[in-house]
């Protein structure tokens, strides 16, 4: 087995920087974060991808450029953390790059998941041998491509005695269902940040509601959560996932009832709304659930975990901190992980939780100039 060290790469729908892991699998397969660090992404790039994955900008061209320019700057970000580190690129068994999302349509027929950041540029940038395109073994077994945190959590959170449920909290929303048996179950429950991230920068050019200092500025809104919580996505069964590509500002607008509302009323109903159907989602269908922990960059919205333990009265509510990942970091080394699965022949996916026919290794990857 590949032991050794391991860089995951990660960038989600908030747009504001390149995570980036330093992971350590040791002989056991256990793994531990050594060092991370965020790098930003730069103003153009940022607009590339919003004009890419909006549709406004859907040109071949356009497509091709940035997933040239992604590959860039997450080969320039591998090397800073290492120079950083004072760390030799030698000393890396391989990289695992999760790219940008610009499309997900896992129920178009055919379906398809589309992330950009070539793997193939990294390696040749870095000298690591990369990994990436996680997403597309999973699909071609009739999967939704997504979630696929649950085999991490799985790793990080399980516990022998009794059901764990571990929630990420990104852009969207998903859960994983850890029985004590060690049956995984998990599906995407709706938006976590992304409608609070999208209306926050229509109204103020901020990428995010900092600590919800704005949203509890406002209040609940119950026409306006009563037709959020009408989205008939949301009643569908697992498994499911979803992105911006429904949970957007289009179709925020398309909710808002027929009358004035301040939108700082708009963006608490809207944390509202997260914790609504998280909770909600868990109850369904991990009711015996007693301890859930929770990852990514909502963990970091107060307001957002406290109307989770809210709604959540019964259950011990913590964030991966506690198993010594912090909630920021757990994504990018996931992907880490992968890798090193990946290069092991294990798979990665979960057929109940993504509908996959069967599992599967998960990644293409790519060499360095020197391997053969």
């Amino acid at each position: 087995m590949n032991e050794g060290y391991y860089i995951g790469l990660m960038t989600g729908t908030s747009l504001d920087a390149v995570d980036t892991a330093l992971i350590e699998v040791n002989s056991s397969h256990k793994v531990s974060l050594v060092t991370a660090k965020e790098y930003a992404l730069p103003d153009a790039t940022r607009q590339d991808i919003m004009n890419v994955a909006s549709g406004s900008e859907d040109s071949l061209h356009a497509v091709a450029s940035l997933d040239q320019q992604l590959a860039r700057l997450y080969a320039e970000s591998v090397l800073s953390l290492l120079n950083e580190n004072n760390i030799n690129t030698g000393a890396i068994q391989a990289i695992g790059s999760h790219g940008q999302t610009v499309r997900h349509a896992p129920d178009n027929t055919p379906p398809f998941s589309v992330q950009l950041g070539n793997g193939a540029v990294i390696a040749r940038l870095t000298g690591i041998k990369t990994v990436n395109d996680f997403r597309q073994a999973d699909i071609a077994a009739a999967g939704q491509g997504a979630p696929l945190a649950p085999l991490f959590h799985h790793h990080l959170f399980h516990e022998h005695q009794a059901t764990v449920v571990g929630l990420n909290l990104g852009g969207i929303a998903n859960i994983s269902i850890l029985h004590a048996d060690g049956t995984i179950r998990g599906f995407d429950t709706g938006p976590a940040n992304t409608l609070m991230d999208q209306w926050i920068s229509h109204h103020y050019q901020m990428r995010y509601d900092k600590d919800a200092q704005w949203a509890k500025s406002g209040c609940l809104d119950n026409d306006l959560l009563d037709n959020l919580l009408s989205e008939p996505w949301l009643n569908t069964p697992p498994p499911k996932s979803t992105g911006p590509e429904l949970f957007n500002l289009a179709w925020l607008k398309s909710q808002l009832p027929d009358k004035e509302m301040p939108p700082e009323d708009v963006q608490y109903t809207l944390c509202e709304f997260s914790a609504v159907t998280v909770t909600r989602a868990i109850k369904a269908h991990a009711p015996e659930c007693r301890k859930l922990v929770i990852c990514g960059g909502g963990a970091y919205n107060p307001l957002l975990v406290e109307r989770i333990r809210f709604h959540l009265a019964d259950c011990t509510v913590v964030d991966s901190s506690v198993y010594a990942i912090e909630p920021k970091w757990v994504e990018a080394s996931m992907f880490a992980w992968f890798a090193w699965r990946t290069l092991n022949g294990l798979p990665s996916n979960v057929p109940a939780v993504t509908g996959a026919s069967h599992k599967a290794v998960l990644g293409a990857i790519h060499k360095t100039s020197q391997e053969h």
